[in-house]
């Protein structure tokens, strides 16, 4: 019973108080590649402690923390070398950069160029409450052409109609949603 008791307690308590050991926040934000550096400074006897795994789970408020095992396993962390932190600085910037390219290739679209009053014709248009003119109109408006003198303004493609649905529920991307818009305009 005294042994069940002690293995108890020597499970359960670690679990229980290192995080409260750790329970202590830097007094400056990890923003810059010198002040991430510093954050991870900070961080490295609880990082030796907890292993990378629950680090990274005990500091989600942190978003840059999550740079700091990658330094702590870079040969430079531990090395005497008087230039170790520009290198370390060098590898934080590099993190940052592929961090922010990746948020831009996912998040933002460069032809973010469709305004909000196109987008309203499109549902007014999907939902069959304007007709294939009006919207042709705002096509024309958008695009900066002159369709209706080309061919029946009362007619535009099932297809376009499909793909506008598809863009409204954001199936397609706004770029895919903008080059079938070029198609139309070259084909109409």
């Amino acid at each position: 019973m005294k042994f069940l008791f002690f293995m108890i307690l020597t499970l359960i308590l670690p679990a229980v108080f290192i995080p409260t050991v750790f329970a202590h926040e830097p007094d400056f934000e990890g923003k810059t590649p010198e002040n991430i550096l510093k954050l991870c400074h900070f961080f490295y006897e609880e990082y030796l402690l907890i292993g990378s795994e629950n680090f990274k789970d005990h500091h989600k408020l942190f978003l840059n923390a999550k740079i700091c095992p990658i330094l702590y396993d870079n040969i430079a962390w531990n090395s005497q070398h008087p230039q170790k932190d520009l290198i370390l600085i060098f590898e934080i910037e590099k993190k940052l950069d592929e961090n922010a390219n990746y948020l831009k290739e996912r998040h933002v679209d460069e032809s973010s160029s469709i305004p909000k009053w196109f987008k309203n014709k499109a549902n007014l248009w999907i939902g069959w409450e304007i007709k294939d003119r009006e919207f042709l109109k705002a096509i024309e408006k958008f695009a900066d052409l002159n369709l209706t003198d080309k061919s029946d303004p009362n007619i535009i493609p099932t297809w376009f109609k499909q793909t506008t649905k598809w863009y409204l529920d954001e199936t397609i991307s706004e770029k895919e949603f903008v080059n079938s818009i070029k198609y139309l305009t070259e084909s109409y």
